[in-house]
């Protein structure tokens, strides 16, 4: 049985050669982001009193990346310490590359130690900005 007319033609066309070109810059990149990705902010905004005495803290993070620009939806991973328990936390940062970690307790010194960026996805400078910070609160 032979083939329709307009089948044949499809079989009969070639497909283009297609030439992969080498990325354009010497900075290695993966999506938005050129790498190493850095913390460039690392903050403790004001404690709140909450309505049973105890105390929130608010640990600020920002992500920016080689350029300088925001890293939005970039997972961070760090471990927060006050002073009845310690816990690995997770989330992606916002629009403007900006996260925030919380934990609520007695009074006493909270510490966050930011362990893990982009959680593999994206290159991370540990070494490019801070990683720690402590609060004492009373």
């Amino acid at each position: 049985m032979a083939l329709p007319r307009p089948l044949r033609r499809l079989r009969a066309a070639r497909r283009p050669v297609i030439t992969v070109e080498p990325h354009p810059d010497d900075l290695p990149k993966r999506g938005l982001f050129a790498e190493p990705v850095r913390v460039t902010r690392l903050d403790v905004a004001d404690t709140d009193v909450m309505d049973d005495g105890a105390r929130r803290v608010t640990f600020l993070v920002e992500i920016k990346d080689a350029e300088d620009k925001r890293c939005s939806e970039v997972a961070v991973e760090a471990r927060v310490t006050g002073p009845e328990r310690s816990r690995t936390v997770q989330g992606a940062t916002d629009l403007f590359g900006r996260l925030r970690f919380r934990m609520a307790g007695p009074p006493g010194t909270y510490h966050l130690n930011v362990t893990d960026v982009a959680a593999g996805g994206l290159d991370w400078d540990a070494g490019a900005g801070p990683r720690q910070a402590s609060v004492d609160v009373g």
